[in-house]
């Protein structure tokens, strides 16, 4: 595949795959990559399905007319339960986000408007407020992360470590403020869209870790205070967590 498929292509093919193979479904939500514009060559179709009843929640892969199609089935039940005890809990809506950015290609009925509306509703509510512990633990992680990647001397080390300094910062960044976080390149688009400084500061940072460590090392320094200090700055002294009491094996 060289040639970036049109929307109205990619909608093509979904559309008698629904058709063909998934008639019952009551809506098929294009998301993803096509949604939003920012299709490559070889992008995936994601497809959430929305069925009246299922057994279970699925997921799947296939391919439709030389396209990989990665499908989502849910019912309303197994929607909510996916987006507010699954992926809530831990800052992220994938579900939810697909149905507020794609669209419906089969006939409008009543189950996609009480999903579209449903998919507001979680997302509009933001993520869990992060607790005093919760954010103790990421200033700590952040913290003895940042010691390991100034100490290091290993450019594989240095940037196994930068990439998950990476991670904990944008999504601290995120959470803290109260924004939806993300996964991969879900978490930098997040972060590029709520904070585009901070976004750039940690881009260049594992940039120049991979070409230039002690360069790299000092940008992350500059932008892990400036993500730090919002929430109480660094932390190693002090920091205390035990484990619950019944983390024990049985005598023998």
């Amino acid at each position: 595949m060289t040639t970036i498929p049109t929307y109205d292509a990619i909608r093509a093919i979904a559309a008698r795959l629904v058709q063909q193979r998934y008639p019952t479904a009551v809506a098929a939500v294009i998301g993803g990559s096509f949604a939003t514009g920012r299709q490559t060559p070889t992008s995936d179709i994601d497809l959430l399905l929305l069925f009246e009843h299922v057994d279970y929640a699925w997921r799947d892969t296939i391919v439709a007319e030389g396209r990989t199609v990665e499908l989502f089935a849910h019912d309303m039940a197994t929607f909510t339960y996916f987006c507010k005890e699954m992926d809530a809990p831990g800052g992220t809506v994938p579900l939810a986000r697909m149905v507020l950015e794609g669209e419906n290609i089969v006939a409008p009925a009543a189950q996609y408007a009480q999903l579209l509306a449903l998919a507001q509703a979680i997302d509009g509510a933001g993520p869990p407020v992060l607790d005093v512990e919760n954010l103790r633990r990421r200033r700590y992680a952040v913290t003895t992360a940042l010691e390991d990647l100034v100490d290091s001397t290993h450019p594989g080390e240095a940037l196994a470590v930068a990439c998950q300094l990476y991670e904990a910062l944008a999504d601290l960044r995120l959470r803290a403020a109260g924004q939806w976080s993300g996964g991969g390149k879900h978490l930098f688009r997040r972060l590029q869209a709520f904070d585009a400084a901070i976004a750039g500061q940690l881009d260049g940072a594992l940039r120049l870790v991979a070409g230039d460590l002690p360069a790299g090392q000092q940008a992350f320094a500059q932008v892990a205070a400036a993500v730090l200090a919002p929430v109480g700055g660094p932390l190693l002294d002090g920091f205390f967590l035990p484990a619950p009491a019944h983390w024990r094996s049985a005598p023998a």
